[in-house]
């Protein structure tokens, strides 16, 4: 009786004849070798007040945070450029990356937020600095079925491929137009003074330091320093402090080979004593710094015996 060829059509049978024969068969594609994120956390941001303090206090953290405009415009700011994000558009802050939401103007919006961790970060390195424009109609199928699946356990690995999808999907979107890249901050000296307040503290976090020390080293009147700590960041100095110690811990954790004592890390960051520092990290961060370390170390990290070894 002949073959009925008919029934794969062309399509399908031309990708079956470009699969190529496996190397060997006890080992397959791996979920976390690609654009696969982990810890996958979403949130939503309905009005800007919900981006003070934790707009400024946030602004160096582990994870990679995905901002998606869904409705209302509004200025980012990441790294030493201001972007005007439309409905429809998206940036990629990268972990560590400078960043805050404190120009966009008051009201209600609808923007979404999405952070993970992602085992190869250079897949997205086009996206640094880059927001893009890949519009609502590509856009919002995608994020109506992430809402749909997240939240769901049984189903993370299809939320995480989701995610995928609005990577990739940003990675071939044109960038925002250029009339709105590097626009100016409706209070760029704001800006400049926050990235001088934000380096300063952090190479310098096992210091005392009061509001007159910080204004002298950076310039600026101590009146001038205090009033963007009271009015418009609306936290103190000791509480934006405390946050920049620990994330800079977070960072050191995560980089650090593995072995580096906790002592070594709270010592460099400024806590006076390692229980005051696990107390704190854990009370931040929901678990311990070697539980953090163990689930959050760097891929590129070396281990302690190729450290040990190195010439």
């Amino acid at each position: 009786m002949a073959q009925d060829s008919g029934l794969i059509p062309e399509p399908l049978r031309r990708r079956l004849e470009a699969l190529p024969a496996p190397r060997h068969f006890f080992a397959g594609q791996a979920l976390a070798g690609g654009l696969t994120p982990d810890h996958l956390l979403l949130f939503r941001r309905r009005d800007t007040s919900a981006f003070r303090p934790e707009g400024v206090m946030d602004n160096h953290h582990h994870r990679f945070e995905l901002v998606l405009a869904l409705q209302r415009s509004g200025p980012v700011r990441i790294g030493e450029a201001t972007h005007l994000l439309a409905p429809g558009q998206a940036a990629l802050i990268f972990p560590f990356q400078f960043h805050h939401y404190l120009d966009v103007e008051p009201g209600p919006m609808e923007w979404l937020f999405l952070t993970f961790e992602l085992e190869r970060p250079e897949l997205v390195a086009p996206l640094r600095n880059a927001p893009r424009n890949p519009g609502s109609a590509a856009l919002l199928p995608l994020v109506t079925r992430l809402l749909d699946l997240y939240g769901d356990p049984t189903r993370a690995v299809e939320s995480a491929a989701f995610v995928s999808r609005l990577l990739r999907l940003m990675l071939e979107a044109p960038p925002i137009p250029a009339r709105q890249r590097n626009i100016h901050a409706t209070d760029g000296s704001r800006d400049l003074l926050l990235e001088k307040i934000n380096r300063h503290v952090r190479a310098h976090l096992g210091e005392a330091m009061t509001i007159a020390s910080l204004a002298a080293a950076i310039g600026y009147s101590e009146g001038h320093v205090r009033s963007v700590f009271r009015h418009r960041l609306g936290i103190s100095l000791g509480r934006y402090i405390r946050h920049s110690r620990l994330s800079e811990s977070a960072r050191r954790l995560r980089q650090s080979p593995p072995g580096t004592g906790l002592a070594e890390i709270a010592q460099a960051v400024g806590f006076g004593s390692t229980v005051g520092f696990c107390h704190a990290f854990r009370k931040a961060y929901g678990l311990t710094p070697r539980r953090y370390a163990r689930g959050n170390r760097h891929p590129d990290t070396p281990d302690s015996t190729q450290t040990q070894n190195a010439p």
